[in-house]
């Protein structure tokens, strides 16, 4: 009852001596504080509202403008003498006033039609993706011309969040005949003559016959979508998959490959990444975080920065959906420890409570003896359960009373912290201490994360950082993008703990205690947590994980043998593949298309005929190391150029996904579709960006920033593998796959990556 009584902000009841209005002061400068926030956030973005549509003019261009106009009435030249004039037949008006109020207009008209058509420009620029095959110093005179005219446009210093987007280019659907030749080109190695033979029989009824109805309702479809991809990826490929969260589709993040965390004190550690985040959302709502931008000059697609917070994954019988939140709504975190619930206010008005004030919270928190709830200890399990399980459990037990007032607290909350009560580590010598770190991050005991929030932020008991991340919402590089923020703040820039290990500031606020999260689970409830929880453990049991911390030598020597560092560790991994299962399999490398306006990933078939000739060649004792370096080379020349081409929206797979798609609405059969839907991913990769955020330097060092991070296996009988290059003499290899599987085994495939890239080494000899 006390805590209902906070959340009124006044209360009144009639008497004899008329009405008395008794008010709560504490729960009315809570509403004060929020309207200010809103209003802040609302007069925010109309500002950056009005920016957008004046971009790439800036207001100083609309003053010079003005004095262009009154220079040119004075000098009796031009419209403005005209209006002037006009000013003059308006009786009982200053005409100089009247001069001036259309000289501003004008100013007005010819500013914003000069935005308009500087846009436009843009946009046609931005379509030109001739840099892109250029070698930076050997830039032909097409590029150079380009790169002034980029440089002339683009001048402005501040740039904003979304100052690009309308800018951005559509996303153009390839050629039905070039997107059929090209999956034929990719399959050819991984056939014999008989299955090729049949799947070209396929493909050619395909594209003589439905495909061309569907690739022009493709087409179609693409010209009033803002990008024809990225809608039904997000809904068919992650809403609509009934399987668990956890392992299949979440991934995670770890800390920095040192010894030491930065703080040993669990609560420091939490209040500085959290308070760094906290700055980061308030810099994706003002829009004062800058766009990613490549090569200095070339803008990315910023769309998906506005999900990352306050957005929770609610689960649905046939079809979750994204809830998202405004950040005015969403002034509070939730903790997980010991397996209670709590939640806290992180402002203070419209401020954010800095790193001192948050340490002191969380530390309230881990001093709490209280003991969980029945059934709350094991709750968040249910987020690791099949989605249609969960869906009904939540409509079931958590629609109305304590339980849903408690979801909206989780749900609703800019993220959640999880204080685990577990110490973890990290050594060069034992690669165990950071398997153990990913077995954390990525899956947790299976009732510590909460696997439907956007994001998960674990601080270990000794202080040791990981993260959780959903995946349907954003990709790895957008939400690597605060974390990273967050790791360079505390383990780059000076000034973040006192000597101790404690946050440096001082506390100047008053404190509103965190607050225990209320549950008033059933029995049948409790028995569906429990199940939930049964599962979970399951599945964990049943993931199989390794991280291969290489040192012998890093991106130099790969970028000294000719081969772009990316493509050096493809061949890598077709060559350990192949050692481990002697053939060749369906290869994943993701690639994003954020060149354009909303896009997200394509995909790029790492496995080509020059590949396989390279693996076999280094089987084949009788070639020399010269001749390996030359396949290694045209290889991963082969490869640059198929990822190149999958970034400017030349892939296969999304053409051919948005074509299934479509076939389904129109209740349409198609083996070509079907058959390459159903194609197993036994390798699925990804490699780790960094160096998002620029403000730290000289003193960036990728391996304090983070160890990097992964994700489940695709396939039951395959790989899922994630690399970050962490300089040049360092490189971080996440490996999983499934114990169930006699055929894999991380640490197998890790030993033979191992091997593999120390082979590679031997061949640079040659140069």
């Amino acid at each position: 009852m006390a805590e209902a009584r906070q959340a009124v902000a006044f209360q009144f009841a009639v008497t004899d001596e008329g009405v008395v209005v008794d008010f709560n002061k504490a729960a009315v400068c809570n509403v004060i504080s929020v309207i200010r926030h809103s209003a802040r956030l609302r007069l925010h973005r109309l500002y950056n509202t009005l920016l957008k549509n004046i971009f790439p003019n800036t207001t100083q261009s609309y003053i010079l403008i003005v004095i262009t106009l009154l220079l040119a009435r004075y000098s009796e030249a031009g419209p403005s003498v005209l209006l002037w004039n006009l000013g003059n037949e308006l009786n009982g008006i200053d005409h100089n006033i009247t001069g001036l109020l259309y000289v501003g207009l004008l100013s007005i008209i010819i500013w914003l039609t000069l935005a308009y058509i500087e846009r436009y420009t843009l946009k046609l620029l931005l379509m030109y993706k001739g840099w892109m095959w250029d070698p930076p110093r050997k830039m032909s005179w097409k590029t150079k011309v380009w790169y002034i005219l980029m440089k002339f446009l683009c001048a402005r210093k501040h740039l904003r969040l979304y100052s690009y987007q309308a800018s951005l280019p559509k996303l153009s659907v390839p050629s039905l005949q070039s997107t059929c030749k090209k999956y034929l080109g990719s399959i050819r190695p991984l056939m014999n003559d008989e299955e090729y033979a049949e799947m070209e029989k396929l493909v050619d009824e395909f594209r003589n016959g439905i495909g061309k109805r569907l690739h022009r309702y493709t087409v179609l479809y693409s010209w009033w979508a803002t990008n024809y991809v990225s809608e039904w990826w997000e809904k068919y490929v992650y809403l609509k998959c009934r399987g668990p969260l956890m392992i299949n589709s979440n991934y995670y993040a770890v800390d920095s490959a040192v010894p030491e965390p930065v703080t040993t004190i669990q609560a420091a550690r939490a209040a500085s990444v959290a308070h760094s985040f906290l700055q980061f959302r308030q810099m994706v709502d003002d829009e004062t975080l800058e766009p990613l931008v490549l090569r200095d000059i070339i803008p990315t697609c910023s769309k998906q920065y506005s999900k990352m917070w306050n957005t929770t994954r609610i689960p649905g019988r046939r079809c979750d959906y994204l809830a998202h939140y405004d950040s005015s709504n969403s002034r509070h975190i939730v903790v997980y420890h010991r397996g209670r619930f709590f939640k806290i206010n992180v402002y203070n008005g419209d401020k954010i409570l800095n790193p001192a004030e948050l340490e002191r919270l969380f530390q309230m928190i881990i001093d709490d003896p209280s003991e969980p709830q029945p059934g709350e200890g094991n709750l968040p399990a249910l987020t690791a359960q099949e989605r249609y399980y969960w869906a009904v459990v939540r409509r079931a037990h958590f629609s109305v009373g304590v339980n849903k007032q408690s979801l909206d607290a989780i749900e609703k909350a800019a993220f959640i912290v999880s204080l685990d009560d577990t110490e973890q580590y990290y050594s060069d010598a034992d690669p165990s201490l950071l398997v153990n770190l990913c077995k954390s991050a990525l899956h947790g005991n299976g009732k510590n994360r909460w696997f439907d929030k956007s994001l998960n932020l674990i601080i270990h008991k000794n202080g040791r950082l990981a993260g959780n991340f959903e995946h349907s919402l954003a990709d790895a590089p957008v939400l690597g993008h605060p974390y990273e923020y967050a790791m360079i703040n505390d383990v780059i820039i000076p000034g973040r703990y006192d000597n101790v290990g404690h946050c440096s500031g001082e506390i100047v606020n008053k404190l509103s205690p965190p607050r225990r999260l209320k549950w008033d689970l059933s029995s049948e409830c409790i028995e569906k947590i429990d199940e939930s929880y049964a599962l979970a453990q399951k599945m964990i049991d049943d993931l199989d994980l390794f991280v291969l911390n290489f040192q012998d030598y890093g991106k130099n020597l790969m970028k000294k043998c000719g081969v772009s560092p990316d493509a050096f560790l493809q061949m890598a991994m077709q060559l350990t593949y192949y050692k481990c299962s002697n053939r060749f399999c369906l290869t994943y490398e993701s690639t994003m298309t954020r060149l354009y306006r909303e896009g997200r990933t394509e995909t790029v078939r790492t496995v080509t005929d020059l590949s396989c000739k390279f693996v076999l060649a280094m089987r084949d004792e009788s070639k020399t190391n010269a001749e390996r370096l030359d396949l290694l080379r045209q290889a991963g020349a082969l490869h640059q150029k198929q990822y190149k081409q999958a970034m400017c929206g030349e892939g296969i797979d999304r053409h051919l996904f948005c074509m299934y798609v479509i076939s389904q609405y129109l209740r349409v059969d198609s083996p070509f579709l079907k058959k390459v839907l159903s194609e197993p991913w036994r390798l699925s990769t990804s490699q780790t960006p960094h160096q998002q955020t620029k403000y730290a330097g000289d003193k960036y060092d990728a391996k304090k920033v983070s160890a990097g991070g992964g994700f489940g296996p695709v396939a039951d009988d395959g790989y899922g593998v994630s690399y970050i290059i962490t300089g040049d003499d360092c490189l971080m290899i996440h490996i999983t796959a499934k114990n169930s599987c006699t055929t894999t085994s991380a640490s197998m495939f890790a030993e033979k990556l191992r091997e593999s890239l120390l082979e590679m080494k031997e061949i640079g000899s040659a140069i």
